[in-house]
């Protein structure tokens, strides 16, 4: 993906609430694609960041191992140029 470059997602939560994000990035990292989605109608002060695996056939997966979402956070940083 482009830097600079956005895509809308708009995905369905569990309560059936249609939430639009910008896809940010998405990359290969260790075995895995993995999305970087920003929503784009949340008004809190802090920026937080949606990252999502791609599980096959259309359906993304959250991650629960705080480690392997630390690394693909990192990962992100990384390609994107940003700093803590």
């Amino acid at each position: 993906m482009e830097q600079n470059e956005t895509h809308a997602l708009i995905l369905i939560d569990e309560d059936d609430n249609e939430i639009e994000f910008d896809l940010l990035d998405k990359f290969e990292f260790e075995g895995s694609t993995f999305l970087v989605l920003l929503p784009v109608d949340d008004d809190s002060d802090e920026v937080e960041y949606v990252i999502l695996r791609d599980a096959g056939e259309g359906a993304l997966a959250g991650i629960d191992d705080e480690d392997q979402l630390d690394r693909v956070f990192a990962e992100y940083k990384k390609r994107n140029d940003i700093e803590d």
